[in-house]
């Protein structure tokens, strides 16, 4: 009997032992998918600051690599909007939605183009990011950015990849006619070889 009483005792603090830790575990779970003000994970917190060290300890936990901040911005598309090439391949390589879109319709190549980063919007092309998706305030697509950001190597890696130039956006406005009006109120080199690029007469 005595012995019986001592094993139901320590069976009973196994028991309590093992729920102990699973509370702590599912705690610290939590901890890493904690959100700021802005609704940032900590993941996307490390793919915005460029902390690569901080992105694969993360991805490690088995942190939910498409959250999304109180924009539904992703950890991958403030990655790309960066320029932090590193951290953006790792989390495609992880499953990233390459063609995820925020609130306003932006995908992660459209960051890229906004923020004139070449070298994230190269790998995302390479890794078939859709290079036509429209945007739902004003319709521009990322080879418009392009141009309104008259950056003529960014217009060449997505024309070259095969972006469509026939698309307008909600003023009915195509790539050729926003390069031309940008041209004639303010011409320069850039924007020359912009329209050269494009074929745009004047």
């Amino acid at each position: 009997a005595w012995f019986e009483r001592w094993a139901g005792v320590l069976g009973g603090a196994a028991a309590v032992l093992v729920l102990a830790g699973l509370w702590l575990f599912f705690q610290e779970r939590e901890d890493y998918e904690q959100r700021d003000l802005r609704g940032r994970t900590q993941l996307i917190v490390a793919a915005e600051e460029g902390d690569l060290e901080r992105v694969e300890y993360l991805l490690e936990q088995n942190v939910r690599v498409d959250a999304g901040d109180d924009c539904q911005w992703t950890a991958m598309m403030r990655a790309a909007a960066g320029g932090h090439s590193d951290i953006l391949v790792r989390l495609l390589d992880q499953g990233a939605d390459i063609n995820h879109r925020e609130k306003s319709g932006y995908t992660a190549l459209m960051g890229a183009a906004v923020n004139n980063r070449l070298e994230t919007a190269q790998i995302l092309v390479e890794r078939g990011a859709d290079l036509d998706i429209q945007e739902t305030e004003s319709g521009q697509t990322a080879l418009m950015w392009g141009v309104r950001n008259r950056n003529p190597d960014m217009v060449r890696l997505l024309l070259s990849a095969g972006a469509d130039t026939s698309l307008t956006n909600r003023q009915g406005q195509s790539v050729r006619d926003l390069a031309l009006q940008a041209s004639a109120g303010e011409p320069s080199a850039r924007l020359e070889e912009i329209r050269e690029v494009l074929g745009c007469q004047p």
